[in-house]
């Protein structure tokens, strides 16, 4: 009910206005204390109205119920205690006939009112209509006029040319001949004809359309007429309706006042309820940064799990790199044995051979020369193997390095954790101190209610006071006093009843600041659990990293304890290298000697031959002699020669030829094919050849063995970039555009790729950017220059379940990093399909 008084009151006291309808200006009150300004809108009016109706309804009910109630409240005891006089009995039914009177002339009063509002509604509705068919009779006015003006425009230009004419036909005749005259003025009275009936046609029209414009001129005269006389009757409705306003106004100001302070008591009333919404909104906005420090914590506590599962993954593939270093050792260990057997059986033919050369001289020099030409190469071999291991070495420093500086960068974030939770702990206690105040806060207000219930009572008191006033100055109106008397007991009563209500509310209220206070220390009995959990899951987190930390302590250690052991191995077998070269130094310096004393004993039987070959000049016929028998022998002994024959046939088979012909023959092609190749070696250092990714141990491999096989190899890097590697970024399409068009490789070997599988989980996109699109640029680039490009692949782009793998198995990639190789794939193919080949790299231990 308190609402809708104060919405009733709210639309009375408007804004002032002016209403002008129908030529009369009827000005609105200014709305002050105790007057109310009438708006011209009908829903304002017939809410008014229906509100006031309303009102008296209730009041009428209660005043009712009031009378048939026996028993008095202490209100209406008070007023009586200070009204009480002798002629109270007596002025009962006296007072009921006058209530009753009231409430007729009321009821009839809101008949008119409404009959009223319903008439004043229903001529705005006419007037609007008039109006509305007033202008458009105007704009029809407006269009006939200015036809009627187009038209007598038209008609003075066709007199004009008509006097032009005649003008000219006068003309004409004084000039021209009568013969041609005739003839012209025929066809001159021709075209005057046609022109004068043309002329005619178009007055008519326009006679008609001036007749018709007439007749309508005169239907809206009329029309207009007859709306002035209806305006006319309803200005007079409309002053016989504002005397009866008049009449209104003055009843209705007293209700007005009446409103105006029930709508202070409401507005009071809302103030309180809007404090109890912002009370409410706070708590609300509390639990939710509650919830949202919840979700933090669960947030970080996620975090730090993945991060310690970040740990455990770079520590397996820790382990992983060094079970694949160990197996890579191994495997050069094996090498290196199996390259020192080789040795061993090369110094065993050596020796062999040794022992041959006593008996050919000859070969024994090329074989001494070829044996030096070995020795410089194995130890050109050890130095690269040495600076390899060196390389390796460094690398592995580096690497080592990469994962302490991963470690602190670990620590740092478990400090940054540790700081968060500090922070959340400050928020949290500010947090309470704010509840504090709100609690303060919530203690002011109930000492505002405290204060505000002495205020109604001293208003009350001042009501009671202006009462009895009222009284002395109104003695004649009694019925008036007493029903004011009725509506302020009805007020106290509905004050009452509202302070009760803000009591019951003030009481929910602390209830719920209980319940908000047994949550928050419900919150903060979680955030210690949380807090504890967090301590503890730190704890653990620490012994890991503890326990990780002794672990990379250990493998460091080992790795160490390796280290050395192949370094001891290596200057065990460098010793022994050095050993065995001084043998072998020694070994030819006796040969050497050897070679000599045979020389200088050849030169010695060389001089006896040619002394025994001059002495035996004279004995030649013997000789031929000789030749002779010796020709007889050997037909003697031919079973013996075929014997032979077959012997060397059979021996020929064993190794794999017909006859001693094919033998001949095939060991010549070997030495064509050998001088071929010499030759081909000759023109090798022109073939260019473009290794990326030469500071990785693949590309290290892949440099070295095109160097050793003489070809012109550029190798590229990045990171590790040594001074003869070219320092380039496979990123900047650039800077590869311009190496490839400046080398101009005949091959292009791209084994740049990141290979670390946490690096590419953790790096997705610069990942794909260097395994994908750095792979298909430089697919474009080889396929520019014409230069054939091999991409080394990875095992990775399968799942791992049935290797070894072939050409026509369906990839399968479980993980990112054989995603982005797979994409690179696609990428050099799609850029490069006609000189492309993708090498696998597997591991089949």
């Amino acid at each position: 009910m308190l609402r809708e008084l104060r919405a009733a009151a709210m639309d009375a006291s408007g804004t002032p206005g002016r209403c002008s309808q129908g030529g009369a200006a009827f000005p609105a009150c200014t709305p002050l204390q105790g007057s109310c300004g009438f708006k011209s809108s009908d829903a304002l009016k017939s809410s008014l109205s229906s509100e006031v109706c309303r009102r008296v309804r209730k009041q009428n009910c209660e005043a009712n119920l009031n009378s048939k109630k026996s028993a008095p409240t202490p209100v209406t005891r008070r007023f009586a205690s200070l009204e009480s006089t002798p002629a109270n009995g007596t002025l009962k039914p006296k007072k009921d006939l006058i209530l009753m009177k009231e409430k007729k002339k009321q009821k009839t009063l809101e008949k008119e009112i409404r009959a009223l509002v319903r008439e004043r509604g229903e001529q705005d509705k006419k007037l609007r209509a008039l109006e509305e068919d007033f202008v458009k009779i105007e704009a029809k006015l407006s269009a006939a006029v200015q036809e009627k003006t187009s038209f007598l425009a038209n008609v003075a230009c066709l007199k004009k040319q008509l006097l032009e004419l005649t003008r000219t036909n006068e003309f004409l005749k004084s000039k021209l001949s009568e013969d041609g005259m005739q003839k012209k003025m025929s066809s001159l009275c021709m075209e005057l004809m046609k022109l004068r009936n043309k002329r005619d046609a178009k007055e008519k029209t326009a006679l008609a359309k001036q007749e018709n414009m007439e007749m309508k001129l005169q239907e809206v005269q009329r029309n207009l007429e007859h709306s002035k006389g209806k305006v006319a009757q309803l200005e007079e409705k409309l002053s016989a309706t504002e005397r009866g306003k008049a009449e209104e106004k003055s009843d209705t100001e007293k209700l007005l006042e009446y409103i105006t302070e029930l709508s202070h008591v409401a507005e009071t009333v809302e103030k309180y309820k809007l404090d109890v919404a912002q009370m409410e909104e706070t708590l609300i906005k509390k639990d939710q940064d509650l919830e949202i420090l919840r979700d933090t914590r669960k947030t970080e506590e996620e975090q730090s799990s993945e991060l310690i599962k970040e740990l455990n993954e770079r520590c397996q593939l820790l382990q992983q790199e060094k079970e694949k270093e160990l197996s890579e050792t191994r495997e050069k260990f094996l090498s290196l044995n199996a390259e020192i057997e080789d040795l061993k059986r090369k110094m065993c033919l050596e020796e062999q051979e040794h022992q041959k050369l006593l008996q050919k001289h000859e070969e024994v020099v090329s074989q001494l020369q070829q044996e030096k030409e070995s020795s410089a190469s194995m130890h050109q071999k050890l130095l690269e193997f040495q600076d390899e291991v060196t390389s390796d070495r460094r690398l592995l420093e580096e690497e080592l390095n990469d994962t302490m500086n991963e470690l602190s960068k670990l620590h740092a974030k478990e400090k940054k954790a540790e700081k968060l939770v500090k922070q959340l702990e400050q928020e949290m206690k500010s947090q309470a101190l704010e509840l504090a105040q709100m609690e303060v806060k919530l203690n002011g207000k109930n000492a505002e209610l405290e204060q505000i219930k002495e205020m109604h009572s001293n208003a009350v008191l001042q009501i009671q006071e202006e009462h009895s006033n009222t009284l002395c100055k109104l003695g004649k109106s009694v019925a008036e006093f007493e029903s004011y008397k009725k509506t302020i007991a009805e007020e106290i009563h509905s004050l009452k009843l509202e302070n009760t209500s803000l009591q019951e509310e003030v009481a929910n209220l602390k209830k719920i600041g209980q319940d908000n206070l047994q949550l928050l220390q419900e919150a903060e009995k979680t955030k210690n659990k949380a807090k504890e959990e967090c301590a503890r899951m730190l704890l653990e987190v620490q012994t890991k990293l503890a326990l990780k930390e002794a672990e990379t302590e250990g493998t460091k250690e080992s790795y160490l304890a390796q280290i050395a052991k192949l370094k001891e191995k290596l200057e065990e077998q460098t010793e022994d290298l050095k050993r065995k070269l001084e043998v072998e130094r020694s070994r030819k310096t006796i040969n050497e000697d050897v070679t000599s004393s045979l020389k200088e004993e050849i030169k010695t039987w060389r001089n006896l031959y040619e002394d025994l070959h001059n002495k035996t000049k004279p004995f030649q016929q013997q000789l031929d002699a000789f030749e002779a028998e010796k020709t007889a022998l050997l037909n003697e002994h031919g079973a013996t020669q075929e014997e032979l024959n077959k012997l060397s046939d059979a021996y020929a088979k064993l190794l794999g030829h017909q006859n001693q012909k094919q033998k001949i023959k095939h060991v010549m092609k070997l030495k064509e094919e050998n001088t071929h190749l010499k030759q081909e070696d000759v023109d090798i250092p022109s073939r260019r050849v473009l290794i990326t990714g030469a500071t990785g141990l693949l590309g290290r491999a892949v440099f070295k063995e095109f160097n050793e096989n003489n070809w012109n190899a550029v190798g590229c890097g990045y990171r590790r970039a040594q001074p003869r590697f070219e320092q380039i970024n496979l990123l900047d399409s650039i800077a590869v555009h311009d190496i490839i068009h400046d080398f101009q490789p005949h091959v292009i070997v791209h084994c740049a790729a990141e290979r670390r599988p946490d690096v590419v989980e953790s790096q997705p996109d610069a990942a794909s950017q260097l395994n994908v699109a750095a792979s298909g640029n430089l697919a474009k680039e080889a396929a520019g220059v014409g230069a054939f490009l091999i991409y080394i692949s990875t095992d990775y782009v399968f799942d791992g379940t049935s290797p070894p793998y072939k050409e026509t198995d369906v990839p399968n990639p479980l993980n990112l990093y054989g995603k982005t190789k797979l994409e690179g794939e696609k990428a050099v193919l799609e850029n490069n399909e006609a000189k492309v080949s993708i090498l696998l790299v597997m591991n089949l231990s």
